[in-house]
């Protein structure tokens, strides 16, 4: 008798969908790639004490996040296209699921692995 493969089917994994509508454009927010969690996670003293590139780093990774359904934006796009409340929003509201996630227990993740 042969034991039948574990699998873990990664693409059944689909986060809840986020959209931003600004300037006209809908912009899919919904998938955080890794690499903006790791760049935040690496610079996260950096962007604690705010430091002047503080600002312009949490740009770039909302950027990052944005560019799949919006190849077009860029930090200019962004500065033309909002106030600073929408700024302040578009930020908050991008980043809101690493921030639930970072909340969820003190000093570790939720559904993290331990290492």
């Amino acid at each position: 008798m042969s034991k039948q493969p574990t699998i873990l089917d990664l693409d059944k994994v689909v986060p809840a969908e986020r959209i931003v509508i600004l300037s006209g454009k809908k912009i899919d927010v919904s998938r955080i790639p890794s690499r903006v969690t790791l760049d935040i996670a690496k610079d996260q003293d950096k962007l604690k004490n705010g430091g002047d590139d503080s600002f312009s780093a949490v740009l770039k990774q909302i950027i990052c996040i944005c560019k799949p359904s919006f190849p077009e934006i860029t930090e200019e796009w962004i500065a033309d296209n909002t106030d600073f409340e929408q700024l302040m929003q578009l930020i908050e509201f991008v980043l809101a699921p690493l921030k639930e996630r970072a909340g969820a227990e003190p000093g570790k993740n939720e559904g993290s692995p331990s290492l």
